[in-house]
């Protein structure tokens, strides 16, 4: 009864406490995680493996006319992109298509988050796909919200960074560093103030239904309230996340690496110099090695659960603490 109470979602902890529970959960029920999500992990791995692929093998031709362009001192981005246009377009396509799959095959994962949420505990799956179209839909949402949120002042500054190469290229070099320094310091303060939308993303997907808009602006204010205890669950989780990351991606990354050589030397007038097979073996290492790496993801998933709930909890005790003082000083 101790250890179901330690672990249930709504209750006050502090950073550490959150990243022991949401440890302990995930480990605890990674088999039964995993048969619920298996299918749509692989899936997405697939997807994935197709756009690291397609990046192995078409960037460095990209990248070879961008160098072009920059040592021409003419504008940075336009010629590049169009010339390889179709190539460019299929790599966005296909990294916004692993954002899509990946939020569904969490779905899966929030599909037992919510069974914890409501009875304490996560059963073992009976079926080998069990969750519902619409909590699909609805984590979806939630991710393309969040994500066009995060992305759009991105978006805004890449406008102004393609605006200038075109109509100022000599300014751009002249001020690149200036223009850089002044770009990093939008982009901390970008990342700073994103933070809490994983507060608000978590309570939309975790609660009853209400809209994705609706859910930000009664929450967002909360989750800057509470900004200094999400980075540092989100800090350590993505540490953690990250470490454990490299090492699984690592066979992926070499064969990146070896294929961008490769190309890249094809581009100069030299030999291909890989077996005829390298695109094959690399499809299929990108695909196992981003399977590996969807449920090392899935950790940051089950901490912001246990954040969400820790700070749910906080704002409960706070605001009974507000009415009970007004009732207080009445009496006295």
């Amino acid at each position: 009864m101790e250890k179901k109470d330690n672990m249930r979602l709504y209750k006050i902890r502090g950073y550490r406490k959150v990243l022991t529970a949401g440890f302990k959960l995930y480990t605890e029920n990674f088999r039964r995680l995993f048969k619920a999500s298996w299918i749509m992990a692989l899936v997405y791995a697939m997807v994935c493996g197709c756009t690291g692929t397609l990046a192995a093998i078409k960037i460095p031709a990209l990248t070879v006319a961008l160098l072009k362009q920059l040592t021409a001192l003419q504008g940075i981005f336009i010629k590049p992109l169009l010339e390889y246009g179709a190539n460019f377009i299929m790599l966005i396509v296909l990294s916004l298509l692993s954002v899509v799959m990946i939020a569904l095959a969490s779905a899966t994962i929030f599909a037992k988050l919510k069974e914890h949420q409501a009875e304490g505990a996560i059963s073992i799956p009976t079926r080998w796909f069990a969750v519902s179209p619409k909590l699909m839909w609805r984590t979806l949402k939630g991710v393309i919200f969040t994500g066009i949120i995060i992305a759009v002042p991105y978006l805004l500054i890449l406008a102004m960074l393609i605006f200038l190469s075109v109509t100022q290229p000599e300014t751009l070099h002249a001020r690149l560093i200036t223009i850089s320094t002044t770009m990093l310091i939008i982009t901390v303060i970008i990342a700073v103030l994103a933070l809490p939308l994983f507060y608000v993303l978590m309570k939309y997907i975790m609660e009853a239904p209400c809209s994705y808009w609706r859910t930000m602006k009664n929450s967002y204010g909360t989750g800057l309230r509470y900004w200094g205890t999400l980075f540092l669950v989100f800090f350590v989780s993505t540490l953690v996340v990250t470490i454990t990351g490299l090492v699984v991606m690592m066979p992926a990354h070499i064969l990146n690496i070896a294929n961008q050589t490769a190309h890249l030397g094809l581009l100069m007038g030299d030999p291909l110099g890989m077996p005829e097979h390298i695109t094959l073996l690399t499809y299929v290492t990108f695909t196992l090695c981003c399977f590996i790496q969807f449920y090392v993801s899935q950790v940051m998933l089950v901490h912001n659960y246990y954040v969400y709930g820790a700070i749910e909890e906080k704002t409960k005790d706070i605001s009974s603490a507000q009415q009970l003082k007004p009732e207080n000083e009445s009496v006295s």
